[in-house]
């Protein structure tokens, strides 16, 4: 796993959590998360595929994975 949030932690509303140990990030510290988030490989961890796979590509195999002919 990319990141790990401490037992107790709470994450406010419309804040993030990243990192190993996570850190919380409020709304306007968009920077200071991409900076922790760039080298956690999001795409990679979440859909399996490389960093600059399009959305359409994405969206498509996850419409074959959950689609009504998955089994």
């Amino acid at each position: 796993m990319n990141f790990r949030l401490r037992p107790g932690s709470v994450v406010p509303i419309g804040w993030i959590a990243a990192g190993d140990p996570a850190e919380l990030f409020s709304p306007d510290r968009h920077y200071d998360l991409w900076a922790v988030q760039e080298r956690l490989d999001f795409p990679g961890t979440v859909y399996g595929v490389d960093r600059g796979t399009s959305m359409r590509e994405i969206m498509q195999r996850q419409s074959r994975r959950y689609g009504p002919d998955h089994g």
